[in-house]
């Protein structure tokens, strides 16, 4: 990965839940503040090989049982008994009926039409995405996979489709507010809070 500025959040074990929930919890929240800079979480939390020890650190920070999760992962991987038993969360067979999303393979996720989408009145409903991608690069050149965020740095997301930026944009016009998004690369996560994109 071609990392430009990283801001390190460092835990070398979760063996201690307290300290390791703290430090994820400060990184996820910083990066919501300052979407499109680039965290680290430098962590290593017992998980599936399926996670990136990004994701998996946010899960075990953010997930309960008030939670319902939708995921692209098979449900007879280990993964799914991961979140439930280690995460507390309950698993829903439709990505409408959750309130936290998954996606490991982002080049096959649905379309973002079929998320809870937050409103004006209701910005808390919004769905919190959670996106693994291959690789996260600053400053590319080809405007079709990149986003600027504010005025903050272009970000290339590998193995994100194009279409996927498309409906974020048609969405962010549509409602005042839209979904909260991190996207998560090893040890890496970014943050795209319910902001209205600023046009290529």
């Amino acid at each position: 990965m071609n990392r430009a500025p990283i801001h390190n959040y460092w835990q070398h074990e979760f063996n201690d839940p307290a300290p390791g929930s703290q430090q994820t919890f400060r990184a996820v929240f910083t990066a919501m503040d300052h979407p499109g800079q680039l965290f680290s979480i430098r962590q290593d939390p017992y998980a599936p090989a399926i996670f990136n020890s990004a994701s998996a650190a946010i899960c075990l920070t953010l997930l309960d049982f008030e939670t319902p999760v939708w995921t692209d992962i098979d449900w007879q991987s280990p993964a799914i008994s991961w979140l439930q038993f280690g995460c507390n969360s309950s698993i829903v067979t439709e990505p409408c009926m959750a309130n936290f999303v998954i996606v490991t393979e982002p080049g096959t996720m649905p379309d973002l039409e079929y998320f809870r989408v937050g409103r004006y009145e209701y910005p808390e409903n919004a769905t919190t995405m959670l996106v693994q991608v291959d690789d996260i690069l600053p400053g590319v050149e080809d405007r079709n996979s990149r986003i600027m965020v504010g005025e903050l740095s272009q970000l290339e997301f590998k193995g994100v489709p194009d279409n996927f930026w498309h409906q974020w944009q048609q969405l962010s016009r549509m409602y005042s507010f839209g979904l909260d998004i991190f996207f998560t690369c090893e040890d890496v996560l970014t943050a795209l809070p319910q902001t209205k994109p600023t046009e290529n």
